[in-house]
């Protein structure tokens, strides 16, 4: 069951109260991170505008740095990291469901993005980048016990607030290009798709956590 705003706070000062707790959603944002980042520079070699490579780049320049800062803060936790399994990696979850291809393959093929399958890709990141936030907004309100774990996901907001509002920009002139009905319809199927994926994320986050904490 989805959770309103208020809730997830609550849901989210149980969970950093926890043995590992912190550790453990600390672990969780560095995998999206991690993944963000890999799949955002090799998209930044498939565009051929400037413009869009500038601000793909920077989009997966704030993100490996992010998770950077997360892996250093882990450290400093006592917290060793893991890889997430495939059910919370809910950014793969949503690509592979969607129309386009694995940007890494196609990098590797040599190949390139046109306009249609960029258009998806942004609205994948986009319905990613808006969670994203909602959750560090959240994990911020909830943090108020480690006040350097908070500093430094706090200090991820102004990045993601810029990535939501650059790829809004772009849905709006992929709605210019094609149509607005088109952009329309794209997020209201992967936003379905997203909602899945999430219930599925939500649903595998105990056993996550516990196992956290027993590591702990």
């Amino acid at each position: 069951m989805a959770l309103d705003y208020a809730q997830m706070v609550d849901f989210l000062r149980v969970v950093h109260s926890r043995p590992g707790g912190t550790g453990a959603v600390l672990n969780l944002i560095h995998g999206a991170k991690l993944r963000c980042a890999t799949d955002l520079s090799a998209l930044t070699d498939l565009v051929g505008d400037p413009r869009r490579k500038l601000e793909l780049a920077r989009h997966g320049f704030d993100e490996a740095r992010h998770a950077y800062l997360l892996l250093e803060r882990m450290t400093a936790l006592g917290f060793r990291p893991f890889r997430l399994p495939p059910h919370l990696d809910r950014f793969e979850g949503l690509l592979t469901r969607s129309r386009a291809r694995d940007v890494k393959q196609v990098y590797a093929e040599g190949a390139s993005v046109g306009d249609a399958e960029l258009m998806e890709l942004t609205v994948a990141a986009f319905i990613i980048e808006e969670d994203n936030l909602l959750k560090l907004q959240a994990n911020c309100e909830a943090l108020t016990s480690d006040p350097a774990t908070r500093a430094i996901l706090c200090g991820m907001l102004e990045d993601e607030t810029r990535h939501v509002a650059y790829l809004a920009t772009w849905l709006e002139g992929f709605a210019e290009r094609f149509s607005p009905r088109a952009v329309t319809a794209a997020r209201e199927r992967l936003g379905a798709t997203f909602r899945a994926v999430d219930e599925a994320y939500c649903s595998a986050l105990a056993e996550y956590f516990d196992r956290a904490a027993q590591a702990a």
